[in-house]
């Protein structure tokens, strides 16, 4: 399978996108871990285009690219639930488990293998009672993307997303 390897930086730090022919495989922050794939593998323009359009205000740029993820069925039914959570709203890991029959639990699980964080904005998923537990890239990284989220959303300001 060949991969297409792409990185950009950002304000909070690297991104490493890798796409397969059907759709991003991975996505996450580097936090200056080595890159486990070849260096000779070309980067994906497009790819790269959605990260800078993203970070720079069009925060569905990153959920209009394909996903090829691997896991349970019942990881991918969650992991489809996170695109339809708007742009700088949360949802509960409860909330997501509900409407898939299950429990918060285990969609919390689900968030922890997502490996395509941002593309299935994970971030946007927290604690019933409207804190937040666990992000694989750090909650200050969650508190900054949800953060950017609102201020695009409502230009008048930024508003911190959680109520704190």
């Amino acid at each position: 399978m060949t991969l297409f390897v792409t990185k950009r930086e950002t304000p909070i730090g690297q991104v490493i996108a890798r796409r397969s022919e059907r759709g991003l495989v991975s996505m996450g922050f580097s936090d200056g871990a080595e890159d486990a794939f070849p260096a000779r593998v070309d980067p994906d323009p497009a790819v790269g285009d959605a990260i800078e359009r993203y970070f720079a205000g069009s925060t569905d740029a990153l959920e209009e690219l394909e996903v090829d993820v691997q896991g349970t069925v019942l990881q991918r039914r969650i992991w489809g639930l996170l695109r339809s959570i708007p742009a700088g709203e949360t949802r509960s890991y409860g909330e997501l488990g509900a409407e898939v029959g299950t429990s918060g639990r285990v969609a919390g699980n689900a968030m922890a293998a997502n490996p395509v964080c941002l593309a299935l904005p994970c971030h946007r998923v927290i604690r019933g009672d409207g804190t937040w537990h666990g992000y694989a890239y750090g909650t200050d990284r969650k508190r900054w993307l949800l953060a950017h989220e609102q201020e695009v959303r409502t230009p008048s300001g930024p508003a911190d997303p959680l109520g704190e």
